[in-house]
């Protein structure tokens, strides 16, 4: 049994006025991830946003025989080739990227994955943390290399440069590792919002104490707020829960009770956690030994015995389909077997060879050839005779579509309004109804190049978020975003009506030269 719990905040400092972290927690496909995104005023939320989608997408459609780390690299790839096609489209967006960490879940088989320095921790059933990332920064490569130590990178100035990112290049490599998992097992995804002012030591404690999911993000959330929420914040946790659910269920500690190295409110990013230190002082754990792993042997249902010869009668002709053995029970053909005769002709037996009388014997072989050819036409019409063919339980096949019906068929609308949207305006401009209507509306005036128009559906759309399908909000609230972005710039209205004019002209998968080589910084 697996429970999960997510929390995202903006945080605290003036100097990023939006939240451009986004999270994915979708238990039923066992796909989590937090993107923290890069760019500043817009173009990070849109970054961090496009990615957890593509992941999101990528797992609600994974067949079960598909590999989990196989579909994570390629949805990370997509993802980075959206975003940086993006950013070289439109002026508004050229500096976004985002950072993404991610967890799938099947069974006892963990995926992980990630690009930047958002992290992913785990701990065990027995309390031991283990950090499964390794932040594509700067610093850290420079502590790998050995050529800086952890007290050096806390203090660099160049802490908050990232040297990997969705979007940032053409290109992106991913981390992945696939890992076996036992119950009792937490895990966190973070942002860097997280871990600038918590240990690695004080996540290890709040891991193994008892909470709900919840409990945990709550607790997490107010530590950060207590040292000064620098940074946006966000975090997944994931419990596996253990096969004894009395064990761990101390509270939480206060927040007064964790001892820092720090003074001030607004911590830097503390060193990573080393078994080797006193760190692990810091906090009183509760730690008891969980119980084995539960075996699987003797829970393999009984296989049913095998069903009762089923017999074919006039009335039930179709039942040959599903009988071992026949038994033919017409009047005709017990008269013929209580008569001995074959379906060919009669036996000697029933001809009576002791009648040496000529007639007798010419009387006996009629009637065997009549009853021969009454049973043969008989087996004929029950067993031979083709029968008609029934369609197959529950209709047609049809093509298969995703479960999720409101997401399916809001991209429908979408492609109908990419596909025409003149005539989309004709058909439907007059009454929309709800966001969505709004939005496809304010997508076709865009597409058409009326531009005022798509801005007052655009506005209206926006008014109407909240009341738009959960499903599609955060899909609507990315899309509305870029679409005021285009509706308020004449320069990027202008590449917008010059790049869908070469749309036939120009490949749909032009390779754009990047502008720069330089990391983002965060």
């Amino acid at each position: 049994r697996i429970s999960s719990a997510a929390i995202s905040e903006r945080g605290l400092s003036e100097k990023r006025p939006q939240n451009e972290d986004s999270f994915l927690e979708m238990p039923p496909c066992g796909i989590y991830a937090v993107a923290d995104g890069v760019g500043g005023a817009q173009a990070g939320e849109v970054a961090s946003q496009m990615a957890v989608e593509i992941l999101g997408e990528a797992f609600s459609n994974l067949s079960p025989s598909s590999d989990a780390e196989t579909a994570m690299r390629a949805a990370m790839e997509q993802a980075n080739s959206s975003i940086f096609q993006m950013a070289h489209e439109l002026p508004q967006l050229a500096t976004m990227a985002t950072t993404i960490v991610a967890l799938h879940l099947d069974g006892n088989i963990a995926t992980i994955g990630h690009v930047g320095d958002s992290r992913l921790y785990r701990v065990d059933r027995n309390g031991n943390l283990f950090r499964e990332t390794e932040d594509h920064s700067v610093v850290a490569e420079e502590v790998r290399a050995g050529r800086m130590t952890e007290e050096q990178a806390d203090n660099h100035p160049s802490k908050n440069v990232i040297s990997r990112a969705l979007g940032a290049e053409g290109t992106v490599e991913p981390d992945l590792k696939t890992i076996m998992v036992e119950p009792g097992t937490s895990f966190l995804l973070c942002s860097d919002g997280i871990t600038r002012h918590i240990s690695d030591a004080e996540i290890k404690g709040v891991l193994t104490f008892g909470g709900d999911p919840n409990d945990v993000c709550e607790y997490l959330k107010n530590l950060v707020y207590e040292r000064g929420a620098e940074d946006n914040l966000t975090a997944v946790v994931v419990k596996v829960a253990g096969t004894d659910q009395s064990v761990q269920t101390e509270e939480m500690p206060g927040l007064d009770t964790l001892e820092t190295d720090e003074d001030t409110v607004a911590t830097a990013r503390t060193s990573p956690f080393d078994a080797a230190t006193d760190d692990d002082d810091l906090l009183e754990l509760n730690t008891g030994e969980l119980p084995p792993l539960v075996s699987n042997e003797g829970l393999r249902p009984e296989v049913d015995e095998a069903p009762e010869p089923v017999a074919l009668t006039a009335a039930d002709p179709m039942n040959v389909s599903q009988a071992p053995t026949i038994e033919i029970e017409s009047p005709q053909a017990q008269a013929a077997i209580a008569e001995n005769f074959s379906m060919f002709g009669a036996s000697d037996e029933a001809i009576g060879l002791e009648n040496s009388s000529g007639i007798g014997t010419l009387g006996g072989l009629v009637a065997g050839l009549i009853i021969g050819a009454a049973i043969g036409l008989g087996v004929y019409y029950f067993v031979l005779a083709p029968k008609p063919t029934e369609p197959p339980v529950g209709g047609q096949l049809s093509e298969m579509r995703s479960a999720n019906i409101p997401l399916s068929a809001f991209e429908e609308n979408r492609r109908d309004v990419d596909k025409d949207p003149a005539a989309y305006i004709t058909k439907f401009g007059s009454g929309p109804q709800d966001c969505e209507d709004h939005f496809l509306l304010g997508r076709a005036y865009l597409l058409t190049g009326d531009y005022i128009k798509a801005r007052a559906a655009f506005t209206e759309a926006r008014n109407r978020l909240a009341d738009a399908d959960p499903v599609n909000q955060k899909t609507l609230a990315a899309d509305i975003a870029t679409a005021f972005a285009v509706t308020n710039d004449t320069t990027v209205q202008s590449i917008l009506k010059k790049e869908l004019e070469s749309t036939v002209a120009k490949p749909a998968n032009a390779n754009v030269t990047p502008n720069s080589n330089s990391a983002p910084v965060r």
